[in-house]
């Protein structure tokens, strides 16, 4: 992609950059934030970040993952500011049509005590379609460590689950 080469010189291409992936960073943010307003503050803050710091991204084609490692960077510096509680947004459900409310509201119960970087990669991979390997590279841990937390987290909410129903 030619835009690539330019982004630390041509403001236009950095504005297509943060295009493509501003929606992506949103829903991260959302992860983190559960709060609309909070979501958009820290991928604003993202953005002005990526502006001032971006001759510092030594291979634009890794644009995304940067990018997307700051907001989530912004997510847990605002957290700390304002020391909230996480927990998943309702919205995670609304595509969940054949799911009981009941149903909905076990799996958010049980999801939002899961730790908050499990929590993350579980909505990483499920609600915002990311491969092991992007997820890896973004919370920069070992893809082997991704998939591992994320099955045994799953493996953990089903026996839950399960257990509920009995």
């Amino acid at each position: 992609m030619n835009w690539e080469n330019n982004l630390a010189e041509d403001k236009e291409a950095f504005v297509r950059a943060v295009q493509k992936v501003k929606n992506d960073a949103y829903r991260v943010a959302f992860c983190y934030m559960n709060n609309e307003e909070d979501s958009m503050d820290c991928v604003c803050n993202a953005i002005e970040k990526a502006f001032m710091n971006i001759r510092k991204l030594k291979e634009p084609r890794f644009f995304k993952t940067w990018f997307i490692r700051l907001t989530i960077n912004e997510c847990k510096m605002m957290l700390r500011k304002k020391k909230k509680i996480l927990e998943l947004s309702d919205s995670l459900y609304e595509d969940s049509k054949e799911a009981s409310l009941a149903e909905i509201l076990d799996l958010k119960k049980l999801i939002s005590k899961l730790p908050e970087q499990d929590r993350t990669l579980i909505y990483m991979k499920f609600y915002l379609g990311y491969t092991l390997d992007e997820i890896s590279k973004i919370v920069l841990l070992p893809e082997g460590t991704v998939k591992t937390r994320i099955y045994v987290n799953l493996k953990k909410l089903k026996n839950e689950l399960v257990l509920k129903e009995v």
